[in-house]
């Protein structure tokens, strides 16, 4: 029999919203009566499901949820429950589906309990939106989001370096932070895009997270890592190239059977880049056959010792080969990569960052090109790049130009023919930035990289690159990719070959609270446009996949480690540009607002920052492995208890703990590997080591070596250790124990009165994580009633410009080479250990007859986790123990701090105040003593100590800042002053004198800036510390 299905449509009062239920029954043709079973049904369901959409009251903050309507189907012994869109912005899984199903036949009753319940939003079930990664058993995965490249040679092989099995070997993944500077056509400025906020600006905040610890998370686990912003901070830049070179570089070219050859189509070094030109187009490349026998020799004239990226890059040759050899020769040893030349062609590609020596030095400082190979070929060369250097393309108005316009509004339909726009009244001259290449936006790093114009940077042909700036982003991912993934107007554009698992966007957002409540982490993907599929027909929700992944991630870590109520933002399907132009999947997070305190409290804080970009490395591993079907296996975290043993002769014993990861029970160590530096080299490509520790002889006397160690598995390579260092010298009266007790990173210190709140920066800035580019300068809007008027007037918050593109130091983990460098050039050997390793009861102080004990900025702070914890105090339990230990056999000690006495007065420790005038000679008098970092010799110490002493108060390219000393004072008579601050008069620096001795200063040792008179002081230290 013919039957038809009708739907009747009643209004009915369910809950908070009017819902609309469909009534579905049959009628047959013949025209007999509506089943009447089915209208009651219906009915039954209407009244007992009356306040179903009580059940997301929870999820209120992310939208307002409703059931939109129901469908009882009697026949299939099934009700379907119509939801409102916002449903989807919530995180959907398997069981909490099931749970609401159990929930809503609870209520239904008894007539209902051989039901079952299913949930749509739209046409689509919401099981649909269950991340494959998340369905485990209960449902099978969806493969149409599932994208399996074929088998590909990486881009870049890094010899030295393990295959990751349980990493991200071979992945090839595309991630930026952010906006950047820009060219404003309108105002006819350089600028940033957002406003200078507690201290940094969003251009470059999340640069912190992304260059420190993202990157190098994903390519410790094997990843090939893509950036289109600069991600070299050095401000110098050497070209060497075989048209024109920088300084005194040279390409010095070896023949083998067949010779390199000169053809038309590379890189021209060239100052300024104006409209539409290409860099890689103005010059010229070379090439040979492979296996000839001949190589390059790229030679850079380095202005000045440090670390500097090293980028290649090669031309386009159908006879490309896989396996280039280029070997980077660096201050600490070599480094061998296998490239693959069938991709990447015509733009710079990063190798790693290495330390070079000043000057021109062929065999320590170069980069060679070698025509070997496994098959037969030809490998093309061009130009090689070392260190970031500064924004070369300039800008100036077009004869037409366009509005911003918001990224959420970017439905790619910029026109292409250059007609539209506002007529420009005046001829500007041209303006380059005069910042740093890596403060700029993507657009000008993308047109220095060689890439195509209108369809990747300046798709609104010049009229306005803020717009251009962010369409860029998504474009320049599918430039990388090619066909059929290529940029939006030209899908089939060859591009560059490189198989793009994923993009990431990293964001900040705005949005203020009151107190310490948080806005939280929003996640952003886009699967509407194109029927929901990229252009070779995997599904969108792929990237949605990402995204819940990425943020679940997130918000379950610092859930766990630091605020258990951290705010946990919707899921957003929305067309962003950043999220819908990459035709591979692609996620645009905003982790916090940049404009309130309570976000920036956490964001601001290294210790924060690293555990948010391991969680989305994790969440990056754990989409990748899922999507090839490989068990994920999350890198260890970075070795403890580091400690340097001095045995007969030459030899030292390394130690070192391996640290449990509570949230991750697969990072646990497999094995380690062990760096070595000598002087001021390098750090080597280190050693394999199977135990937690590594006897060595050292290669000689009177020189200086420093190591660090990484823990290492299937997954991939740690962070390293904290660096220690040693040096033996025969003649030396005994060994100088170095106790690095500076282990502290944290944010700024804050204050909140309600009225007024922000960084408290005259009492304790921030200490990164090494060091920070992304502070932009002091804040000095106070005023929570202060509003936004302008990014440059944006109220509550507002902070100055003074230190934008200035290298900000934090701790470097690598002090003991400083004050070990001035031991040993007193004529002393000495050895180092950390902090962790000293306070153990069973440590051996016997050895040593002095101790040099490294404060730093170490100073009692509230734990992140709050649980009303303290970190990083001077003068623990277990470290007092020690000293009184050594003490008690008349060691002599070294010790220096910015906090030594404040530390112990700010937290009312009695036990440490007496502690410090009992054993170490010394009471504290006030914090912040001084500002000018002068100092003056006593009377008393004038023959026995250097005069003219001065520290670092102040932002310096070489020391990080000490903004709050302590004065110090004796404590008895044993003790006296040996150094005042100039400024006041105050004490800086204490003698204890008794039967042992004590030299203990208010400040950092290692932030006295003319080295002559640090080693100089140090030695004056040890002689006195002779007599008795």
């Amino acid at each position: 029999m013919l039957k038809r299905a009708f739907l009747i449509k009643t209004r009915l009062n369910l809950g908070f919203s009017g819902l609309l239920v469909l009534i579905l029954f049959s009628q047959a043709a013949t025209g007999q009566s509506v089943d009447r079973r089915e209208i009651r049904l219906q009915r039954l369901a209407e009244s007992r499901l009356e306040n179903a959409s009580e059940l997301f009251t929870p999820w209120r903050h992310l939208g307002r949820i409703n059931v939109d309507s129901i469908n009882v189907q009697r026949h299939n012994q099934l009700i379907q429950i119509y939801l409102s869109r916002p449903v989807i912005h919530l995180p959907i899984r398997y069981p909490w589906l099931k749970h609401q199903e159990n929930a809503l036949l609870k209520t239904l009753g008894r007539r209902f309990r051989d039901y079952r319940i299913d949930f749509y939003t739209g046409e689509k079930s919401l099981y649909e939106f269950i991340p494959n990664y998340f369905r485990e058993d209960f449902l099978p995965a969806d493969s149409s989001r599932i994208r399996i490249w074929p088998h590909i040679v990486p881009l870049i092989t890094r010899e030295s370096q393990p295959v990751f099995t349980g990493g991200l070997t071979g992945n090839h993944i595309a991630l930026w932070h952010s906006h950047g500077y820009y060219y404003n056509a309108a105002n006819d400025r350089w600028q940033w895009q957002r406003a200078r906020l507690f201290g940094t600006v969003e251009d470059i905040f999340p640069m912190d997270y992304i260059i420190h610890y993202i990157a190098p998370m994903l390519e410790n686990a094997g990843a090939n890592v893509f950036i289109p912003r600069e991600r070299d901070f050095q401000l110098h830049e050497v070209i060497v190239d075989q048209g024109y070179s920088s300084g005194n570089s040279e390409l010095i070219v070896t023949h083998g059977e067949s010779e390199w050859e000169v053809t038309y189509g590379g890189f021209a070094n060239k100052d300024t880049l104006f409209d539409n030109e290409n860099p890689f187009v103005m010059g010229s490349h070379l090439f040979t056959a492979s296996n000839s026998g001949g190589n390059l020799l790229y030679v850079p004239d380095i202005p000045e010792c440090g670390n500097y990226a090293v980028y290649v890059s090669w031309a386009k040759n159908p006879q490309n080969l896989s396996d280039a050899t280029y070997e980077v020769n660096y201050a600490g040893g070599s480094n061998t990569f296998l490239v693959n030349q069938t991709m990447g062609h015509g733009t710079w590609i990063y190798l790693g960052n290495f330390y070079f020596n000043e000057g021109v030095n062929p065999s320590s400082g170069s980069v060679k090109l070698l025509s070997k190979s496994s098959s037969e070929g030809v490998i093309t060369a061009d130009a090689v790049r070392f260190g970031g250097g500064k924004g070369n393309v300039a800008r100036r108005a077009s004869d037409k130009s366009l509005p911003n316009r918001l990224s959420a509004t970017d439905r790619g339909t910029t026109p292409n023919d250059g007609t539209e726009g506002v007529d420009t009244k005046l001829q500007h001259a041209w303006k380059i930035s005069n910042r740093p290449r890596f403060m700029e936006g993507a657009r000008y790093f993308l047109q220095y990289a060689g890439m195509p114009d209108t369809l990747i940077y300046t798709p609104n042909q010049g009229r306005n690159d803020y717009n251009d700036d962010f369409m860029s982003r998504g474009e320049w991912v599918n430039y990388l990719m090619g066909t059929p993934l290529g940029p939006e107007k030209y899908r089939d554009m060859h591009g560059l070959g490189i198989p793009v698992d994923l993009s990431l966007a990293f964001h900040t957002d705005a949005g203020i609270t009151r107190g310490d409540s948080v806005i939280g982490t929003l996640a952003i993907y886009s699967a509407q446009r194109d029927e929901g599929r990229f252009p070779d027909g995997i599904s969108r929700l792929a990237s949605r996949d990402l995204t819940d992944i990425v943020q679940d991630q997130i918000v379950s870590d610092i859930s766990a480690l630091f605020k258990p109520d951290w705010t946990r933002r919707a899921i957003w399907d929305r067309q962003y540009s950043e999220a819908w132009r990459p035709n591979t999947p692609a996620m645009l997070l905003e982790l916090l607002s940049h404009q309130n305190l309570a976000d920036m409290r956490l964001g601001l804080d290294p210790r924060f920052q690293f555990a948010v970009s391991r969680a989305i490395y994790k969440g990056i591993l754990r989409f990748v492995s899922h999507q090839e079907g490989r068990t994920a296996i999350v890198q260890p975290l970075p070795p403890s208890h580091f400690a340097i043993h001095t045995k007969e002769n030459k030899k030292v014993l390394l130690t070192w703990e391996k640290v449990e990861d509570s949230l991750e029970p697969s990072a646990t160590p497999d094995y380690y590997k062990v760096y070595m530096r000598r002087e001021n080299e390098g750090f080597n490509e280190g050693v394999t080591v199977r135990e937690n520790s590594l006897l060595l002889d050292l290669p000689d006397y009177n020189t200086l070596y420093s190591f660090k160690v990484t823990a290492l598995n299937s997954g991939g390579k740690s962070f390293p250790s904290e660096i220690l260092s040693v040096a033996i010298v025969p003649e030396s009266p005994h060994v100088v124990l170095i106790v690095n007790g500076y282990e502290r990173i944290s944010g700024p210190a804050m204050f909140d009165t309600g009225e007024i709140a922000g960084i408290q920066w005259w009492d304790d800035l921030p200490i990164p994580y090494k060091f920070s580019y992304s502070y932009t300068g002091l804040q000095y809007d106070f005023d929570r009633n202060s509003p936004w008027l302008d990014d440059d007037s944006p109220g509550w918050g507002a902070s100055f410009a003074d230190w934008e593109g200035k290298i900000y130091h934090g701790n470097s983990f690598d002090y003991p080479y400083i004050h070990g460098q001035a031991i040993r050039n007193a004529g002393y050997s000495f050895t180092s250990v950390s902090r962790k390793a000293f306070e153990q009861k069973d440590f051996d102080l016997k050895p040593f007859q002095t101790l040099n004990i490294i404060m730093g900025k170490q100073k009692g702070i509230p734990a992140l986790s709050q649980n009303d914890s303290i970190e990083f105090r001077v003068f623990t339990p277990a470290m007092m123990e020690k000293i009184k230990e050594f003490t008690n056999n008349n060691g002599n000690i070294i010790l220096s701090g910015a906090y030594v006495g404040t530390d112990m007065v700010l937290h009312e420790d009695e036990g440490a105040i007496k502690f410090a005038e009992n054993i170490l000679g010394y009471a504290w008098r006030t914090n912040i003593a001084d500002n000018m970092g002068l100092l003056e010799i006593t009377d008393f110490a004038r023959d026995v100590f250097p005069s003219n002493l001065q520290f670092n108060t102040r932002l310096h390219p070489d020391y990080y800042k000490t903004e709050a000393p302590d004065a110090i004072i004796p404590a008895g008579k044993n003790s006296t002053v040996i150094y005042r601050y100039a400024s006041n008069k105050s004490g800086a620096a204490i003698l204890y004198n008794g039967n042992y001795k004590v030299f203990t200063m208010g400040f950092p040792f290692e932030t006295i800036t003319d080295k002559d008179l640090r080693n100089q002081l140090m030695k004056n230290i040890l002689q006195f510390f002779k007599t008795r």
